[in-house]
């Protein structure tokens, strides 16, 4: 009865052995970023950011998924606003974090910074121009400000890596 038991136990550790495999998803391999929602540099037109995998990540065997596309994306948007002189909105955006398909978190690192137009010249020429005409008045032409950053919805950032070695643990 002994060896029986022992027999049985010894074919379950095997098959649970079996059904759970180990891939390793290393540092610096790509994650492809889509934008989902549109930003701004302009605080009060931002809705709250969402960004999402936009492609499988696969294992070195090329078949079994790591992440799964549409899983969500952990951003930091960092702005600053237009300002006088022509100084354009800056906007950056950087990825942190998604999730595996074992539920791991996955640090990546990357992003991306956009800048609205600049008018400096505009805002310096007629500044100038306006002043020696209209003395006090033209002046007033230097609080021309840039536009602000934006960044329209479904906007690719191909820059993304992962940021550590991570084993994911797949039962099959």
């Amino acid at each position: 009865m002994r060896r029986v038991l022992t027999t049985v136990f010894a074919m379950l550790a095997i098959f649970t052995a079996s059904a759970q495999q180990d891939f390793k998803l290393m540092s610096g391999q790509s994650v492809p970023v889509r934008i989902t929602s549109p930003l701004s540099s302009d605080n009060e037109l931002m809705l709250p950011p969402t960004a999402i995998v936009d492609a499988n990540i696969y294992a070195e065997d090329g078949t079994t998924i790591l992440i799964n596309r549409g899983t969500p994306v952990e951003m930091n948007i960092f702005t600053s606003r237009a300002r006088g002189v022509g100084k354009p909105g800056k906007l950056t955006v950087e990825c942190l974090a998604t999730t595996a398909v074992d539920g791991q978190r996955i640090a990546l690192m990357g992003g991306n910074a956009f800048l609205g137009n600049d008018r400096k010249g505009l805002a310096i020429g007629l500044g100038v121009g306006a002043g020696i005409v209209v003395f006090p008045f033209g002046l007033f032409c230097l609080c021309i400000k840039g536009e602000e950053a934006y960044v329209p919805a479904n906007i690719m950032l191909s820059n993304i890596l992962v940021n550590s070695n991570y084993t994911i643990n797949i039962s099959k």
